[in-house]
């Protein structure tokens, strides 16, 4: 029974595997995409960066309405009515029902608040800046998603390339085993042991293929386009490797990672909050001038006025004191979040440095391993055609020289990947002029 269910599954493989050539025949040619592409594709698509300008515009806007509490103010009223009663007194006239109207243009400027606006200004100033550092951390975050998708991608597909090259070697070598066996210096056993390798090596490859659509998609999902889009990668040049060291690389990620700049300019919201809220908890005085000119229907009248107000809350059951600890409370808070976020791209940046040098020296172990493990497998192979070796010494050597080429493929994209990581982690721009 094993011997029939191995010859049917590798009957199955010779059937399921299209050679390339045919492959290309009979499904369109997807849609090339670069690696820099793929970024800026994420950079101007993804949900993630546009939420995040338009929160930028909002916290423009809030900034500008800020700014102009402490500018002149000019506007335009008017009133009409029809009855006995004045629209300028507002007394009733006593005499009989008559329309009566007034259109007037007013300034006023505020003189002093106690510097209230000024300390507005400085908050909303400060939400900007968290904002617009969001921004920049929205348009890394989705920047490296898609270059981390990209290398998966191309990782997936050399990896079945590999597997698929595998695959034909094992049926190759069914067909050898089967000869051997007609020709009488060959047993039963190594045509069963090689039949169930290739079907072991076609499981592999359709696990593999299945691993280029789940990586596809993620890839489309980063770049934010529709999943049923056709997209074909190509291999970037190898980056440079950035030589850091890991203190120096901790340092420059305090400076220039935008995660650090949202929790600095959050602290600077947080304390201009809570000196409104001890101002509003205390005496308050403002100053404020007016004028308005009659333009009907006394064309011309003018009158101004100078005003001041004073207010002290005597007692409002607690309202102001403690608005003054939440905002005493939110101020530690964002400090807090802003030591930890330190904390975070300090090490980010010492892991991405220690992480570089490990896929560094395990691309090159693997190259030479994969090297390595291919002269081995010649050599077995030779012994075995010359009847001084067994087959089960070439299906091994086989597995080993197919897991060693899969590690070698896999380590490049790690080190192409690691490089990413590090420019991330130092708060680098991950594509050039963006």
């Amino acid at each position: 029974m094993r011997t029939v269910a191995a010859v049917a599954i590798v009957c199955l493989s010779s059937a399921l595997v299209v050679p390339p050539a045919a492959e290309a025949q009979s499904q369109p040619v997807p849609e090339a995409v670069t690696f820099e592409a793929a970024l800026v594709s994420a950079l101007t698509r993804h949900p993630t960066v546009i939420a995040a300008e338009r929160a930028v515009e909002a916290a423009e806007a809030r900034l500008v309405q800020a700014r102009a509490g402490t500018a002149l103010q000019v506007g335009l009223s008017g009133r009409a009515s029809y009855g006995t009663i004045s629209s300028t007194t507002g007394a009733p006239t006593g005499g009989e029902p008559s329309p009566s109207h007034n259109i007037s243009v007013g300034a006023s400027l505020p003189l002093y608040d106690g510097g209230l606006r000024a300390l507005q200004i400085l908050q909303a100033q400060a939400l900007l800046d968290a904002a617009r550092a969001q921004l920049a951390a929205a348009r890394q975050d989705v920047v490296l998603a898609a270059a981390q998708a990209y290398f998966q991608v191309l990782r997936a597909r050399r990896t079945v390339e590999v597997r698929e090259a595998v695959l034909r070697t094992a049926q190759a070598q069914v067909e050898q085993a089967e000869a051997f066996f007609r020709a009488g210096t060959a047993a039963q056993a190594d045509v069963v042991r090689a039949r169930a390798a290739a079907a072991t090596a076609f499981a592999e490859v359709v696990a593999a293929r299945g691993q280029v659509e789940t990586a596809l998609a993620a890839l489309r999902s980063a770049m934010a386009v529709p999943l049923h889009q056709a997209v074909s990668v190509s291999d970037p040049a190898m980056p440079a490797v950035p030589t850091v060291a890991a203190a120096d690389a901790a340092a420059e990620a305090v400076r220039q990672r935008p995660e650090v700049r949202r929790a600095e300019a959050e602290v600077r919201g947080a304390e201009a909050a809570l000196r409104l809220a001890r101002l509003a908890a205390g005496l308050q005085v403002s100053l404020g001038a007016t004028t308005t000119v009659q333009v009907s229907p006394d064309p011309g009248q003018a009158g101004w006025g100078i005003s001041a107000t004073v207010s002290y809350p005597l007692f409002d059951a607690g309202r102001t004191a403690a608005a003054v600890r939440e905002a005493a409370a939110n101020l530690q808070a964002a400090t807090a979040r802003r030591d930890a976020t330190v904390l975070q791209v300090q090490t980010q940046a010492y892991q991405a440095v220690v992480g570089l040098a490990a896929a560094s020296a395990r691309a090159e172990a693997t190259r030479v391993s994969a090297e390595a493990a291919q002269e081995a497998l010649r050599v077995t192979e030779g012994r075995y055609r010359a009847g001084v070796g067994t087959l089960v010494d070439v299906l091994t050597a086989q597995s080993d020289a197919a897991e060693a080429r899969v590690a070698a493929v896999q380590a490049v994209y790690d080190l192409q990947q690691a490089v990413v990581t590090l420019q991330y982690a130092l708060g680098r721009a991950l594509v050039a002029g963006r």
